[in-house]
Formats: structure tokens, sequence, C-alpha cells
């Protein structure tokens, strides 16, 4: 293994720690208690931000986004409440960032401060740490990232945006010259012909595509330009620093901390990933993947699931309520649950009439 190598996976090790710590420490929910007044969930303290309930609202790992009864967004985020406009055209939020647009103009809410970034939008692609739109005024097209504005292409020559696949903290984008680009750290890469990619998706810190005319699969991984596979896969979907895919040979892989790795010689039923999980099932035994291990969770497919983060939850067959942490299954509720979301690595789920309880840290609190 040369030094250069050597350097990536000891980044990778440091990012990955540092990044695990950040997930596991985002702890933000809310429930409506018996009298429709709206309990912000923070570390296990509830206290009360709104006595109607709400429109809408989004909910990111440090971060809940709402419209109030009244039609009023606001951001609750590190123990303060934040109002933010009376107007608004549309709101999403990412585990760090919201985008807020405005008729034409569109903001962002980064770590507790507001600031414009244009007042011409045409569209715009929000992913956990960055935030990518076509400015049709000035006809750039740009990205707000680590509370910095980068130009990304200049298209005053064409006039329009080309397309654009954004991940977590990276994005890959067609210039008006016609290359694919990829812009990640603060950095951006001219990768090859944008008509040579046959197919491409995004996570954190990857970006994996097919090159025609030979169809290979390939990898920008942490800033470096890798060959996966000498033929195109069946199919390929995109996690936190990993890439799962079916190969020619319809075994399933995953590509991890610099190495590939086969999970399945068996063709899967299906598969699945968001952030650092992947779920599959194998003759219909439904397993999950997370960072180089696999378990195997039921005999059976869930009809209801969902995942964040590093955490699973789920309805067996009996109806319970169980969850995956990323290391072990508990089931978490016995009742009949009518809804359930997770909300950073919390679930939040609701049973009878108008109970709703929350799930944090192996304690459930409730709404009465």
């Amino acid at each position: 293994m040369n030094i250069k190598s050597i350097f990536k996976l000891c980044l990778l090790s440091i990012m990955g720690i540092f990044w695990a710590f950040s997930v596991q420490s985002q702890d933000i929910s809310f429930f409506n208690d018996y009298l429709n007044n709206v309990e912000i969930f923070s570390a296990g303290d509830t206290k009360q931000i709104e006595h109607l309930p709400l429109k809408s609202y989004s909910v990111g790992n440090n971060m809940l986004a709402y419209e109030d009864n009244s039609g009023n967004l606001k951001i609750y985020y590190n123990h303060y409440l934040h109002q933010i406009s009376s107007f608004t055209s549309s709101y999403k939020t990412s585990d760090n960032l919201a985008a807020i647009k405005m008729n034409t103009q569109l903001k962002v809410f980064d770590d507790g401060s507001i600031k414009s970034l244009t007042i011409n939008l045409t569209d715009y692609f929000l992913g956990d740490d960055i935030l990518v739109w076509f400015d049709d005024y000035e006809k750039r097209l740009k990205a707000y990232y680590n509370k910095e504005i980068y130009d990304l292409d200049d298209a005053l020559a064409t006039g329009t945006m080309n397309e654009v696949t954004i991940g977590e903290n990276i994005v890959a984008f067609v210039d008006s010259q016609g290359y694919l680009n990829v812009f990640y750290d603060g950095n951006i890469e001219r990768i090859c012909f944008s008509e040579r990619v046959k197919s491409i998706s995004a996570g954190r810190d990857i970006i994996v595509f097919v090159e025609e005319p030979v169809n290979n699969f390939q990898a920008f991984y942490f800033g470096d330009l890798i060959d996966l596979e000498g033929f195109e896969p069946v199919s390929f979907k995109t996690g936190d620093q990993f890439v799962a895919y079916v190969d020619v040979n319809n075994y399933l892989k995953v590509f991890y901390d610099f190495s590939t790795e086969t999970v399945s010689f068996d063709v899967p039923d299906f598969y699945e990933t968001n952030d650092e999980l992947m779920v599959f099932s194998v003759q219909n035994y439904f397993k999950i993947w997370h960072k180089g291990k696999i378990f195997t969770l039921e005999s059976y497919i869930p009809q209801d699931y969902k995942m964040n983060n590093n955490v699973l939850a789920y309805i067996d067959q009996l109806g319970n309520l169980k969850f995956f942490n990323g290391e072990t299954v508990e089931t978490i509720s016995y009742e009949k649950v009518t809804s359930f979301e997770i909300h950073g690595s919390i679930v939040k789920y609701s049973f009878g009439v108008n109970s709703e309880h929350i799930y944090y840290q192996g304690k459930t609190y409730k709404n009465d």
C-alpha cells in the first residue's frame, strides 16, 4: 500500500469518527399532547413551543422546521425557536441545513443563521451539508458549502442549467461545455464528457457512475477516481461512504473503506440504502448491512420499515414495533402502532387515541 492510500485510509477513519459522533449527538423530535399543544423533544427534555397543531413540518438531524397553525415558518435549533417568515413558498430540511424558498428568492438556514442566496431562483438541490442552485439572473450554477458560496459553472452562453446529481456533501454537475464535474470539499474536478456517463448516483463522500463505451463502473471516493468493476452492474445505490450494487453475475456487493466485499452470492429479492445502512433480502430473509457487518433480522420481509442514520424501525408480523440500533434489535412497542417516523436517530410513533411516544437511547417518553 502506497503512502497516498495509507493517508486516505487514515482520513476516512478520522472523518468517520467525527461524523459518527455528530450523528449520535442529534436528538430532536416533537409530539402533541392531549390538548394538542406541540411539545419539542430534545435530549430527553420537553417543552411546549405551540398551543395548536402544526400545518406542516420537516425534521433534520439537528433542527425542526415547521409552519405553525397560522402558516408562519419557524425553526427550532440549538434550544432556540427562530422566527423565519410569515410567508414561504416552500421549505426543505436536510440533516444540517434548511432551504427556504420565497417566490424566486432562496435562503439557507445554517447553524442558527439565515443567509440570502439569490432573488432569481430557477431550481435548487439540497444535501445534508450542501445546497446547489441556479441563479437565473447571473446564469450561474452555485453552491453553498461550509458557510461559503462557490461558483460551479458560468452558463451565460446557454442560459440554462444542466443535469445535477447531489449527495450529502458532494455534487456532480454537467457544465455548459458538456463535461461532468464533481464539487467536493470546496474543489471542482472535471471527470469526463457527460455524454459518456450512462448512469450516476451520489451519497456521502462518494459518487459512482457507469462510463460508456466500455461501460466500466467507477467511483469518485474521497477525491480519488477508482475502478470498481470492468462491467456495468445490474443496479447500484449509494449511501454514506459506500455503494451497494448487483454485479454482472447478480452478486450483491458493497464497496466501502476502499475495498469491495461480496454480501451475497444469491440474487437479492431487493436492496435499499439510506445513510449508513443497507437493507436487503435473500431467500425472503430480511437482513441489514452496517459498516461491514451483516445482521439477519427476520425470516420475512416487513411491509413497513424506515431507516435513517444508523437506525432502522419496522413493524413485525405480530404488529410490534422493532428497532435496530446498528448492533442489536429490540421490541420498543407491543401496541398496535398506527404510524411511526424516524427523526435523526429517534423513533416517534402513534397508537390508540392521541397517544404518541418517543423512543430515545433505550427510554420511552410519553405525551401524557
